[in-house]
């Protein structure tokens, strides 16, 4: 047994390209989401080379999200422990060994050719780090072009070959392994470093919340609810269908209502917007360990016998303009008056069991519903986790339909 000067040079050379490759690797810019600009910013200056492009997008530096480095490293990771192994061998063993490496490596030259092709000729970009291992390739390639001249007084033995065999494969295994171990922890550190990044950024952080607001939602249960009757804003028919779960006390609810005109003569007729009574009064609500606010449920009454009138919208303005505290029957009387309601008729109606039977339903419908709160808003059924996303959440029920 005896080494050759061939192929301890192609393992040296497939080490350098397995850290060459794993250099190109960790600089990749991670599928997370992580940021390409830096990260490529870094690979390029590695290079040492002024001028040079290395802007390696992650649509071009990977294969089914896995990076093209890290293919490298397990590429010549494998081949290099076939030719490690192949040393400790006769020589017969040896040019066998040679020449599975070269038809392996073979075929990684013609990978490293169309690469090269896809960089200069469609992207116009060079990279120093990846000439660098495709050089290594290549150089390794015309290392063990010609097969290694074989000692005829040591014969090829089968058991050896089975052991040389095993043990490549193991090694192989182990090689896999490990660059998959790798790649998950690049990526978890990423993750990392994007949510830090994410957290440092205020107009980032609301973004992101953004973006998990509507995967909350999308992933949400859609729920039905009786709208007959309901009082309505917005277009009578429209595509998306908004049911707001209100109180008239409720300075969120109030917010809402601040802007919500404005915001439905900018859907054009895609958002129908209706309304259902939530008070958070323990008087029609038996859902609450304690009362938010007192009175909440005499307004709620006088929505329903203002809808029941055709003066909804009038009380419904009436309502959080004044927006009283704790009030009772004379606070509703005086704000159904304003509206235009007619007194004793009003003031019979919000005394009506029936009345009360329809605020009642409302409530049952927000328990089964698992509304939460005030204002909470359901937009085609699935619940929004934050009423003040719900621009962004629209939008996104308008891509799903495509509006």
């Amino acid at each position: 047994m005896r080494s050759n000067p061939k192929l301890v040079a192609a393992i040296v050379l497939m080490a350098l390209g397995a850290g060459l490759s794993a250099r190109r690797w960790i600089q990749e810019p991670r599928a997370s989401g992580g940021t390409v600009g830096a990260a490529a910013a870094a690979q390029c200056s590695a290079t040492g080379e002024p001028g040079t492009r290395c802007e390696l997008a992650r649509r071009a530096s990977s294969i089914a999200g896995v990076p093209i480095a890290a293919l490298g490293v397990a590429f010549y990771g494998g081949v290099g422990s076939l030719l490690l192994l192949a040393i400790l061998a006769n020589v017969g063993l040896q040019q066998q060994a040679a020449a599975i490496a070269f038809r392996i490596i073979a075929v990684g030259v013609v990978i490293d050719v169309i690469l090269l092709g896809i960089q200069l000729f469609i992207r116009h970009e060079t990279c120093g780090l990846c000439l660098a291992t495709y050089g290594t390739t290549f150089l390794t390639a015309a290392l063990l072009f010609r097969p290694l001249s074989p000692d005829p007084g040591v014969p090829s033995d089968p058991p050896e070959r089975r052991m040389l065999l095993g043990g490549w494969v193991l090694a192989t295994a182990v090689v896999l392994v490990t660059v998959t171990v790798g790649e998950l922890w690049l990526r978890q550190q990423s993750r990392a470093r994007d949510l830090q990044a994410t957290l440092d950024s205020p107009a980032k952080r609301d973004a992101y919340d953004a973006d998990q607001a509507v995967l909350k939602f999308q992933a949400g249960p859609v729920n039905t609810f009786d709208l007959n009757g309901a009082p309505r804003l917005g277009a009578a028919d429209g595509p998306i269908v908004v049911v707001e779960f209100v109180d008239y006390l409720c300075p969120f609810c109030k917010q809402l209502y601040g802007g919500l005109d404005d915001y439905l003569a900018q859907q054009n007729g895609r958002v129908s917007w209706y309304f259902k009574n939530l008070p958070l009064d323990t008087e029609c609500n038996p859902t609450l360990s304690e009362n938010l606010h007192p009175g909440a449920c005499w307004l709620a009454r006088g929505a329903v016998c203002a809808q029941g009138a055709g003066k909804w919208v009038e009380y419904y303005r009436a309502a959080f303009t004044a927006q009283p505290e704790n009030p009772g029957p004379p606070e509703v009387l005086r704000l159904g008056t304003q509206a235009g309601l007619e007194r004793s008729s009003f003031e019979r109606c919000i005394r009506a069991p029936a009345t009360n039977a329809v605020v009642a339903a409302d409530v049952a419908e927000s328990i089964r519903a698992k509304a939460q709160g005030t204002p909470t808003l359901f937009i085609n059924g699935r619940r929004a986790p934050l009423w003040t996303y719900i621009e962004r959440l629209v939008t996104a029920e308008r891509e799903r339909l495509k509006l």
